[in-house]
């Protein structure tokens, strides 16, 4: 007889949250010891490892992936399990060690790190939406423009981590960022004209403490499109606090409509990110569409 494969892979990322991961990953085994749950653990040395290290666990009939990292290796282990075959369903489980942790917040795992086994160990599966812009996946959300190049400069940082790194980024480009044209269009809706930024959010945090779209759920069947209009860098500044809190919904700048799918057209190179990690979207017309409860994660009880 071959040997018994765990039901639970761990991927994880010893880099994320500036070596936070790295620090907590001895804490994160003790816990599962003393659970008594069998697990394999698995390192990322590199951009892209979690995709394929994901895609191995599958193939080898893991029951649960969980990314140990933040939402960047959640994005790298959720597009594992969705850009192949995954005939057992393994689900995706999460351990936040990184800066953001959106997509925990997202779907009510604890932040802290025996809340997070507890839950990785006693939850149960649970269906949620996935978004898809071109070949990539995105569990939280998409953000172009202003937002992305927050990112951006999140990833250059050598100091700041955590939520004071994305606040001190959005307020400095708040006051840098220069609008550019787009145009978004929806089922019933379009917009063109000039912008801030605009994206698509299946959950409700973005960069950590944003409530960007404070009422979007990830298991809703809808796309919470955003559209955020040019106004002064000052004006931008003294917004922020708003949208920490939710409370920008009724700017005269900014509009949010739900929609299954939404297309942006862009006419440079614009700044983006995909849950929180950066990268450039090129210019023309990029569909984005909601595929409902397309992913099962493990979620508290």
């Amino acid at each position: 007889m071959g040997q018994r494969v765990p039901a639970i892979w761990l991927i994880a990322n010893p880099a994320a949250g500036r070596g936070r991961t790295r620090r907590a990953l001895p804490r994160v085994l003790d816990l599962l010891r003393a659970q008594g749950v069998p697990f394999e653990l698995r390192l990322t040395a590199g951009p892209g490892d979690a995709v394929e290290l994901a895609q191995d666990a599958v193939r080898r009939g893991a029951s649960i992936v969980a990314a140990v990292g933040g939402d960047g290796t959640v994005h790298e282990v959720a597009n594992g399990l969705l850009a192949g075959a995954n005939p057992q369903g393994t689900a995706l489980g999460v351990i936040p060690t990184g800066s953001g942790n959106d997509f925990c917040k997202a779907i009510g795992v604890p932040l802290s790190l025996e809340g997070a086994v507890r839950a990785l160990v006693e939850g149960r599966p649970k269906r949620v939406d996935v978004v898809r812009l071109g070949a990539r996946y995105i569990v939280n959300g998409l953000g172009i423009g202003l937002d992305g190049a927050v990112s951006h400069r999140y990833r250059r940082l050598k100091r700041l981590t955590g939520e004071l790194g994305y606040l001190w980024g959005a307020i400095h480009e708040a006051l840098t960022f220069r609008a550019f044209s787009a145009r978004v269009r929806g089922p019933d809706w379009e917009h063109a004209g000039p912008v801030l930024f605009v994206g698509a959010s299946n959950g409700p945090y973005h960069g950590g403490d944003f409530r960007l779209a404070p009422d979007a759920r990830v298991d809703d069947g809808q796309l919470d499109v955003h559209v955020v209009r040019d106004m002064p860098p000052l004006r931008r500044l003294v917004q922020i606090p708003k949208v920490r809190r939710g409370t920008h919904l009724k700017l005269p700048e900014f509009s949010l409509r739900r929609a299954p799918w939404v297309e942006f057209s862009v006419e440079r190179r614009v700044p983006a990110h995909a849950d929180g990690e950066p990268f450039w979207l090129e210019p023309g017309c990029h569909p984005v569409t909601l595929y409902p409860k397309a992913l099962t994660v493990i979620a508290p009880p």
